[in-house]
């Protein structure tokens, strides 16, 4: 089996999730239906759009950003959470007051999709092979020949440094 890169693995959770929301959306939107009519379908439709908007933005920032250093791909991902969590609060305020919408609907569908699109993004990372070690960079450091510390020698002296514990020496050192 081929090891996967990490933009790889990234990429089938985004597809696999996207997948997994095509065929649970009209599951969803039918269940709204039948718990409370067109409330429930627009319900249903909110939660989907902001549960899958949500957990798929942070998805498509780590795939656009998979080769980048670790701090611009956290920066960007924090950034993204920030827009998120804006947008978030903007919708929920605009919709506080409306009553064309079950609550009920969206909580549960919301709460459905985010734990639906979460079980298929883990599943897709623990069963990826990306290896825990890149060996196909160099090395920052140059080969000397010189052979590695040994614990114990000072590479100064080249000689054996006392590296006991005060407790463990004779008697007649203390």
């Amino acid at each position: 089996m081929k090891a996967a890169t990490v933009a790889g693995t990234l990429r089938s959770a985004l597809r696999q999730a996207l997948l997994a929301l095509g065929v649970g959306t009209p599951v969803l939107l039918g269940a709204g239906w039948l718990v409370d009519g067109v409330p429930g379908v627009w319900g249903a439709a909110i939660g989907i759009a902001l549960a899958a908007g949500f957990m798929l933005v942070t998805t498509v920032v780590s795939v656009m950003t998979a080769s980048a250093s670790p701090t611009v791909m956290a920066a960007a991902v924090l950034g993204s959470w920030l827009g998120k969590m804006i947008v978030l609060f903007v919708v929920l305020a605009l919709l506080r007051n409306e009553d064309f919408y079950s609550r009920i609907v969206l909580f549960g569908v919301v709460v459905l999709t985010v734990i639906g699109v979460m079980a298929v993004q883990t599943r897709v990372i623990l069963t990826s092979r990306v290896p825990y070690v890149d060996t196909t960079t160099a090395s920052s450091e140059p080969d000397t020949g010189d052979e590695p510390a040994r614990p114990g020698v000072d590479p100064e002296a080249g000689d054996a440094v006392d590296t006991a514990p005060a407790a463990s020496r004779s008697g007649s050192d203390q």
